[in-house]
Order: structure tokens, then C-alpha cells, then sequence
């Protein structure tokens, strides 16, 4: 079964704390990805919990957190007995992992999905695609985007 990675990073110019919040709004994760409809935490918090998600075409799985450092990581697996049909019949495993990290210019955002594939080179090329695509890169746009709306509300209330 041939594995995959694919990441992307961004630098913002933002307080961890503030990254932090947006990115790990798990419940929120619908709000920045473009193909999911909903998100909703149906059980429990950081280690544990449980996320249910709803794409833009009805289809719905559940997803758990895996690990949680506060403040630095988190990465959720999907529960694949709830995967719609055609995505079991193209992967073994997938998990995604989230990271923000301060650097002297403000917090570096990365976002990595791991799995494996069941097709072999073409589930390969299935998930090559997200990277070539931009989906990764529209996460970031999503993210970039609230963290901007969040610091300038928090200006506006100061």
C-alpha cells in the first residue's frame, strides 16, 4: 500500500495565542475548507474528541483527535468504517495533522496529511492532487483570512 504525505506552511503575521485559536477551532474547520458544508465536535475535547463532518455533496464521516499539545499541534484520523464508500475504496488510513509555531516574524502555520492509499499509484494521484490543486493552500487562505477579521475586531474593541 503505498503511503503519502503532502504539506504546505504559511508565516502570518499574527500572536501565536490568536493562530492558535483559529486554527484549532476544530469545530470551525468547515469555515476555511471549501468542499465541507459542516463540522460540528460531537464528543469530548482536545485528545479524544470527536469531530463530524458533512461535505458539500451530503456526504458524512467522523473524524478523532489523536493528539493535542495546546498551544502547538493537533492532528485528527478519520474514522474510516464512516467514510463515504468511494474514499474507503481509495484509502487505508488518513490523518491530518495541524501545527502553528512562533517564528521572529510572527507563527508559521503547517498543515500535513499522512495516509495510505488502497490503488495504488492511482490513489497516489488522487492525493498528489490536493497538493497540485491547492486545497492545502486554500486551508491557509481560510485561516489567513479569519486571523486577519479576528485582529482587527480585537483593534476595533481596544
Amino acid at each position: 500500500m503505498p503511503k503519502f504525505s503532502i504539506e504546505t506552511s504559511r508565516v502570518v503575521d499574527a500572536p501565536l495565542d490568536v493562530v492558535w485559536s483559529v486554527v484549532s477551532d476544530a469545530g470551525g474547520y468547515h469555515t476555511v475548507v471549501d468542499t465541507l458544508a459542516q463540522t460540528e465536535i460531537i464528543s469530548g475535547q482536545g485528545d479524544g474528541m470527536v469531530r463530524h463532518c458533512v461535505d458539500t455533496k451530503g456526504r458524512e464521516w467522523n473524524e478523532t483527535c489523536t493528539m493535542w499539545n495546546e498551544h502547538a499541534s493537533f492532528r485528527m484520523t478519520v474514522d474510516l468504517a464512516s467514510y463515504p464508500a468511494s474514499f474507503r475504496a481509495m484509502f487505508k488510513r488518513v490523518e491530518g495533522t495541524w501545527s502553528v509555531t512562533p517564528t521572529e516574524t510572527g507563527t508559521l502555520i503547517t498543515i500535513r496529511f499522512d495516509g495510505e492509499t488502497k490503488l495504488g499509484p492511482l490513489g497516489a494521484l488522487a492525493v498528489a492532487a490536493m497538493g497540485r490543486d491547492g486545497v492545502l493552500s486554500g486551508i491557509l487562505d481560510g485561516y489567513q483570512a479569519q486571523i486577519s477579521h479576528r485582529l482587527a475586531t480585537d483593534q476595533t474593541n481596544s
